[in-house]
């Protein structure tokens, strides 16, 4: 056989037969080879997720592999290699259909950008995913869960599409800000979606990501049972915009450079502990909101370098212990319509204004178990030495509500005059003052 192969060969090359008739011996399964060796690493990598058994781990080698991709059933999707899973700029880069899928160190980016559709980096419908150690860039959403429970997104570094446009300091502009311009800021918000949205499920863990640059850091809505845990949010619209979801637990994570710390509404049963909601200034200019808030326990944080620290708006029976609430433009605002809150054993020191109210709030404790409150300028005589003051403190609100009509009377803020009369204040209790009194203030910090 061989020899005749090679007699025509030599014969098709002499001339005597055209080179066209030449047969070569191919192998039975070339159009599977050369149909492999044309498909694109995406097509490639779409291919080995449709036939990955249930419960695989697939290893993604370094490269580039076109999308969208759908993990349609439990399987692992690794990478050691930071591997890219790009877009096309519609739809989902990814989208998790299946419970108990892990997708784990790749850089994800460029999804669509229809806000209507909630295109996503990530978009999770099934139970338990495991999203970590992710890089998503140049996406709507970065990670949106949709009605998928018991999700843990760990370690992931999520960048939005812009950042927010240069915003005035409010401070240096009196707080000459109506209502609507304080829950407002300009935002292109038609290219920027939320770093985390997790919508309508429980039970989730999300812990050490690296948020920036997007609308909201993250977005939770009727979401319960969940940790949020040494996230890092900044600069960002509000870095936790939160409603209608209870029994949660924040701790030790960072709100900072936002045009919003934190807005949490509608919501009860919340533990925050050990957060920092720091230097959050802009038309939005709150370190921490409570709006419609109860029986919500806020211990150990540090809220510090904002234009309002703490402001509750129609929430009571929250507890506010240990907190260092500092440098603020205003330290804490109250509004009439909280009620039945609890201060101890908090430090409030530094800001221009501690209090501001608009309404006696006559009902709100600030000294609980006998523990009151660090005030900057109180009246420290302790004869006992038991660490509780033998005087009360009363902490005058000065032009309060005057300073939102008349601008120009924040011109006034820290100057002796105004200083003169809160030192007048907090020893003789001057008619007519509105403030706060705390029957049991701390002698010196760290009591208890």
């Amino acid at each position: 056989m061989l020899r005749r192969a090679a007699i025509t060969a030599a014969m098709a090359i002499a001339g005597t037969i055209p080179a066209r008739a030449v047969a070569t011996p191919t192998p039975a399964n070339a159009s599977r080879i050369d149909a492999h060796r044309s498909a694109n690493p995406g097509d490639q990598l779409r291919g080995r997720i449709a036939a990955a058994e249930p419960g695989a781990e697939l290893e993604v080698p370094a490269g580039v592999y076109e999308g969208p991709f759908i993990l349609d059933r439990p399987i692992r999707l690794i990478t050691d290699a930071s591997a890219t899973l790009a877009g096309t700029g519609r739809g989902h880069v990814v989208e998790i259909r299946a419970p108990d899928v892990e997708l784990a160190g790749f850089v994800i980016r460029r999804s669509g950008s229809n806000l209507s559709t909630d295109d996503a980096g990530v978009h999770v419908t099934g139970a338990r995913a495991i999203i970590r150690d992710n890089t998503i860039v140049d996406t709507l959403h970065g990670i949106y869960v949709r009605r998928a429970p018991g999700c843990r997104i760990t370690g992931n570094v999520i960048r939005g599409r812009a950042a927010a446009v240069a915003i005035p300091d409010p401070v240096a502009a009196g707080l000459q800000l109506s209502a609507a311009e304080m829950c407002s800021v300009e935002l292109e918000q038609n290219q920027r979606g939320n770093g985390i949205h997790v919508w309508n499920s429980s039970g989730h863990l999300i812990a050490n990501n690296d948020i920036r640059g997007t609308r909201d850091g993250i977005y939770f809505s009727f979401c319960d049972q969940t940790i949020v845990r040494r996230n890092v949010i900044q600069d960002v619209r509000y870095g936790l915009h939160y409603m209608y979801s209870d029994d949660n637990l924040f701790e030790e994570n960072l709100f900072t450079r936002n045009a919003a710390g934190s807005a949490l509404m509608y919501s009860t049963d919340i533990t925050l502990r050990r957060n920092r909601f720091v230097a959050n200034r802009s038309h939005r200019a709150y370190g921490l909101l409570l709006h419609t808030v109860e029986r919500t326990r806020i211990e150990d944080n540090t809220i510090e370098g904002n234009t309002i620290g703490i402001f509750l708006e129609n929430s009571s029976d929250n507890t506010f212990l240990r907190n260092t609430i500092a440098a603020n433009y205003i330290g804490l605002r109250l509004s009439a319509s909280s009620e039945a809150n609890r201060f101890s054993a908090n430090r409030l020191h530094t800001n221009v204004h501690a209090i501001e109210t608009s309404g006696r709030g006559g009902t709100n404790r600030w000294s609980v178990d006998g523990v009151g409150n660090d005030w900057e300028g109180a009246l420290k005589l302790d004869l006992n030495q038991d660490g509780i003051a033998d005087v009360p403190h009363y902490e005058a609100d000065l032009f309060g509500r005057w300073r939102r009509e008349f601008p120009e009377i924040g011109l006034l803020s820290g100057s002796p005059g105004e200083r003169a009369i809160g030192f007048l204040h907090t020893r003789l209790h001057l008619p007519g003052v509105p403030g706060v009194t705390d029957e049991r203030p701390l002698a010196r910090s760290g009591v208890p």
